[in-house]
């Protein structure tokens, strides 16, 4: 295996040895014409010989036609004992000068038997014959040796001049005539060896141009997938281990769209650059698909390893690109050597590798394990059935009410979806949701949710909401969810205030213009907005100034420390304050204890949410609930002040 520094960057000196490699195989390119012809040359110079009655002059020519023609054969027989592809000057120049030779004997030696033959039986046949014999090797000489014009040219000065010297000697009119064919004929043959030669350079650098553009990257200047596919497969053929290195772009297609495909192309030329100088002898480097690569390296495991960790940490760097700042991440995924008994095999598991490299988060690389083999297996046949469950309809939505702290009462239930599946039981959200979100299935999943929250919150009190969360997904542009939205509440009579769509940062990660202008449209229609899992998101303040929300929801993440982290407990003061101060609505998801309740009451929170009130439930089971109050710290004050001796039925949800 050899390092792959790109075929693009060559010395020009190694770009000329490989030049004249082509040109001296072309010199070689016709053996068998070249035995052919030297043995019907020497069959004229023997049947020269009979028509003379055996002048020993004709013989001994044919005699040394046919050692130009061992000769040649021998030179030939070198040539193929040399690989051309890792040949020096050297070599290749004695090619040259073996193929020179032969060519230039053969000339001299023709036009000796023509110039003899004229000169010295000018009016028997076996002038026509020889002369018949000369013109015929000189007409063909143009279309022989293209490749090398200085043989072409030596060749017809060797074979033309003799000859038509020795016919302009004979004085004869009808020998001046032909001499002068032969003039014109060296002439015209003279000058057209250069042109010809220019046509076989041409048509031998497109055909080196196309087999290039066949195995190698354009953009990148790496092999491509088939060249890619040539080297992995002639080292599994030496026996020698490769261990398999896939890398992708993390979202290299928001890059492309955000910044245009010169800055796209810009990044993969930078990653190659990368690869390049990171990879060593014996490894190769690919480009195998849009935003897709390939390492193939001989190391160890360990090492292998290695690189990848680095390669993960240098792709991850930011880059000056047009003026722009990019960053972009890499998912990468490893097949060790032995993973597979082919290398069609091992390409499979460096795909399931890279596959659960970004389903783990990206940025990070993967080694392929049976483990590993046996999840993507599962998360196969799960999609298989997730497909299935849609079609038969095992999915159903429960409901979480969200209280008021100050009355007690429900203003907000949140749907939650739920998959019963009828052999692995409750399928977790955390696994099929992420699952519909790869596969597109959200979008069918997320509207037919929409749809049943509606519907089951017509059966409420007006004074109870719905909220619905919805995928990034179903923000692409071939789901119009403003549309769906409008539509759904036209045909139910739903009061549009009473849906709150529910969305996270993930969701403006990709095109956070077009969500925008979406979320603008929905609250257009009277539908509120809610920024959820706030809190865990790096920027999540920024989203704040610039989302057309109505209400933030602090995630039961952050809600855990409050109360037992001074740090936490002044955080919710300040989102507390902040949310008064731009008027949104502020719940707490994941209360699930009264001292929880109790710590979140000293804050003016809007709704609270979480299991100290109710688990989530179906929608039967909280339809004769949801009117009811449950108990909080403010309602027990307050029944503590009016001296109610009640049963306590504000200690659960009624």
């Amino acid at each position: 295996m050899r390092h792959r520094a790109g075929p693009m960057i060559v010395d020009v000196h190694e770009r000329n040895i490989s030049m004249k490699s082509e040109l001296v195989a072309a010199l070689y390119a016709t053996p068998g014409t070249i035995q052919i012809g030297t043995v019907t040359v020497a069959m004229v110079m023997i049947a020269a010989g009979f028509l003379t009655g055996g002048d020993p002059a004709f013989y001994a020519m044919a005699a040394t036609m046919v050692a130009i023609g061992g000769f040649r054969h021998l030179a030939h027989r070198h040539y193929q004992s040399i690989r051309l592809a890792s040949a020096g000057t050297r070599d290749i120049e004695r090619l040259e000068n073996l193929a020179m030779a032969g060519a230039w004997s053969t000339a001299a030696l023709v036009a000796a038997f023509g110039s003899y033959a004229v000169l010295r039986y000018t009016y028997e046949p076996v002038a026509v014959l020889a002369i018949a014999q000369t013109i015929g090797y000189l007409a063909g000489i143009s279309g022989r040796n293209s490749s090398r014009p200085v043989i072409t040219r030596v060749q017809v000065l060797l074979a033309a001049t003799p000859f038509m010297l020795a016919l302009l000697w004979t004085r004869d009119p009808a020998y001046l005539l032909i001499g002068l064919s032969v003039a014109l004929t060296a002439v015209l043959t003279f000058s057209s060896a250069r042109v010809i030669h220019q046509i076989f350079l041409a048509r031998l650098r497109t055909m080196r141009e196309l087999e290039h553009l066949a195995v190698n990257d354009t953009i990148t200047s790496l092999y491509n997938r088939r060249g890619f596919m040539r080297e992995i497969r002639a080292v599994a053929a030496a026996g020698r281990p490769v261990t398999l290195i896939s890398i992708d772009i993390d979202r290299f297609k928001g890059i492309n769209d955000s910044f245009g495909h010169d800055v796209g192309d810009a990044l993969l030329r930078a990653v190659s650059e990368t690869l390049l100088a990171e990879i060593g002898p014996g490894d190769i480097a690919a480009r195998t698909g849009g935003d897709e690569f390939m390492v193939a390296t001989p190391r160890p495991i360990d090492e292998a390893s290695a690189l990848a960790a680095r390669l993960v940490m240098l792709l991850a760097s930011q880059r000056i690109i047009g003026g722009r700042h990019v960053t972009a991440t890499a998912s990468m995924g490893i097949a060790p050597a032995g993973c597979a008994p082919s290398i069609e095999e091992a390409l499979k598991c460096v795909d399931i590798a890279l596959y659960r490299a970004k389903l783990d988060g990206r940025n990070r690389f993967v080694m392929y394990s049976a483990a590993i083999r046996d999840d993507h297996e599962d998360g196969l046949a799960l999609e298989t059935e997730l497909r299935e469950a849609i079609r038969h309809g095992e999915f159903e939505l429960q409901f979480q009410p969200i209280y008021n702290p100050r009355s007690g009462t429900a203003t907000l239930a949140e749907a939650l979806l739920r998959w019963r599946h009828p052999r692995r039981g409750t399928v977790s959200p955390e696994i099929f949701i992420p699952l519909a979100e790869r596969t597109g299935l959200i979008t069918v999943l997320g509207s037919w949710a929409l749809g049943e929250a509606i519907r089951t919150a017509l059966s409420w009190p007006r004074s109870v909401g719905v909220s619905v969360n919805v995928s990034a997904r179903q923000f692409d542009h071939g789901h119009d969810i403003v549309g769906l939205v409008e539509a759904l509440l036209r045909m139910s009579g739903l009061e549009p205030h009473r849906l709150t769509i529910e969305i996270t940062e993930s969701s403006l990660i990709d095109d956070p213009d077009r969500v925008v202008a979406r979320l603008v449209a929905l609250r257009a229609l009277g539908v509120r907005i809610a920024l959820d899992d706030f809190g865990t998101g790096y920027s999540s303040l920024s989203y704040l100034a610039h989302l057309p929300i109505d209400t933030i929801k602090i995630d039961q993440a952050f809600t855990q420390e409050i109360g037992t982290s001074r740090k936490a407990d002044s955080l919710m003061n300040a989102i507390t304050q902040l949310a008064h101060d731009l008027k949104l609505r502020l719940i707490v998801e994941g209360v699930e204890t009264q001292e929880q309740l109790q710590v979140i009451e000293k804050h003016a929170v809007h709704g609270i949410q979480g299991f100290v009130f109710a688990q989530p439930m179906t929608a039967d089971e909280l339809l004769p609930m949801i009117g009811n109050r449950v108990a909080t710290g403010r309602t027990r004050a307050a029944r503590s002040r009016s001296g109610s001796r009640k049963s306590d039925r504000f200690s659960q949800v009624a």
